[in-house]
């Protein structure tokens, strides 16, 4: 038996060719499908235990959290250690060292190749360090911007101009590094599932921007202080969840066989 994926995931130039929507929620019973690819994230809340005292793990000890979270091989990696975000000329030195110290070794336990990146890092660049970002990235081949791109207030302008903002910085940065923004249906601040419409209109508008965006990646649930269990036990049978698999059932043609992007995870037979 045989799964083809529509196009690797390996080489850096097939990740920007095509348009991937990546699941990357773990809500109670609920999973996204419909063609959406996989990834890798070590999230924040385990970052920080790990750099607490004011030093690096050691390399035995991060591989091994690296090899615990990496359930999906050759899938991108998102590392998010947010304690070490490039926006203060006085720790960057030193915060460049250990993000490139940990990309380093992330890299020496996964599969060749696989790209690994950092969330929310561009956009909490200063200007006047970009050029420790540039550093990092030349670190590590193949890599990518994972960009936050959440919801503050119903307003699809201003979540426009933020994910603007953020997309200005990358390309500030390097403009060949390929950029996919976390999306969450839910509001950053109250945590509540905000209404269907806001949603729907901010998957088309990323799709809109297949040219710039190498796709976007869906967040949600692993957190429960930002989803507790009353609301892990209903976030699969919230509007939003119907609302992406029609999205994606069109955008990557599953039923009519005319995707209008290239990207979608597949079974093409045995």
């Amino acid at each position: 038996m045989k799964l083809s994926l529509t196009t690797s995931l390996a080489l850096h130039g097939a990740l920007a060719a095509a348009f991937r929507v990546y699941d990357n929620t773990a809500y109670t019973n609920t999973s996204v499908g419909f063609g959406s690819s996989n990834i890798n994230w070590i999230p924040n809340y385990v970052c920080i235990p790990l750099l607490a005292g004011g030093t690096l793990p050691s390399a035995e000890a991060w591989k091994t959290v690296v090899k615990q979270w990496v359930v999906y091989p050759g899938y991108p990696l998102v590392l998010d250690c947010e304690q070490l975000y490039l926006n203060d000329a006085a720790t960057a030195d030193q915060d460049l060292e250990w993000l490139a110290t940990l990309q380093t070794w992330a890299a020496d336990v996964i599969p060749a190749g696989s790209v690994i990146g950092w969330y929310g890092l561009v956009a909490n660049t200063n200007t006047a360090l970009y050029g420790h970002l540039r550093t990092l990235v030349a670190n590590h081949t193949p890599t990518a911007f994972f960009p936050s791109a959440y919801t503050f207030s119903y307003s699809l302008s201003t979540w426009k101009t933020a994910l603007t903002t953020s997309l200005a910085k990358a390309h500030a940065v390097n403009s060949s590094i390929p950029v996919i923004p976390y999306t969450w249906p839910q509001y950053h601040g109250n945590y509540s599932f905000f209404p269907v419409d806001l949603w729907s209109a901010e998957l088309a508008y990323l799709a809109s921007q297949n040219s710039t965006l190498a796709g976007f990646v869906i967040w949600g649930g692993k957190n429960h202080a930002v989803c507790n269990d009353a609301c892990q036990a209903t976030a699969g049978q919230q509007p939003w969840l119907a609302a992406t698999r029609t999205y994606l059932a069109s955008l990557y043609g599953q039923y009519s066989g005319t995707p209008e992007v290239a990207g979608g995870q597949l079974f093409t037979g045995l």
